[in-house]
């Protein structure tokens, strides 16, 4: 009988935890779908996606390497000169150079900034932010710091344009001439 009495308070025990078990998870999956619709509207307020950000169609910067060459257009600025700091024995010199620049054509900037026409009239402007960074280097360590150039170029004509449309800048052509 005592057993039999025992099994009935496990059995009752069991039925109420099963019970109680549902109805914490029904009020959980409610507040989670409440939650998860609330984000999403966020979400879409921001036009974010899914993917963290990396929207095709926003206009939040893709990585370089996720953009491919179908999804691609470049403007060329060529036979730039650029006068270089003088060196520390007092060399004077130039650069000598062509700028490459890679847009974003899936960015929703690239429609209105990325035309050629756009690209044309900011080229001044944009060959004036190049003569402010590279006139800080000279001959002697311009060719070490290619690279850097470059990145400093793109974060300051994304920073023009108040957009990243523009993923990328580089020398196709890059020779220090010495006066």
């Amino acid at each position: 009988m005592k057993r039999n009495m025992l099994a009935i308070i496990i059995l009752a025990l069991l039925v109420i935890n099963t019970v109680l078990t549902g109805i914490v998870m029904l009020s959980v999956m409610q507040t989670n779908q409440k939650t998860a619709t609330v984000i999403a509207d966020i979400a879409s307020a921001l036009e974010l996606e899914a993917g963290g950000g990396a929207g095709t169609s926003s206009g939040f910067a893709r990585q370089a390497s996720d953009i491919t060459a179908a999804e691609t257009a470049n403007f060329e600025i060529t036979d730039i000169q650029i006068s270089l700091a003088k060196t520390e024995s007092g060399q004077a010199a130039i650069l000598q150079c062509s700028l490459n620049i890679s847009m974003d054509t899936v960015n929703s900037d690239y429609a209105t900034l990325g035309s050629s026409e756009s690209l044309a009239g900011a080229t001044s402007k944009i060959k004036s932010i190049a003569n402010e960074v590279v006139s800080q280097y000279n001959y002697d360590n311009i060719s070490d710091n290619q690279a850097a150039i470059e990145r400093e170029i793109l974060d300051k004509v994304q920073d023009y344009f108040g957009s990243a449309f523009i993923y990328d800048i580089s020398f196709s052509s890059f020779l220090p001439v010495k006066m």
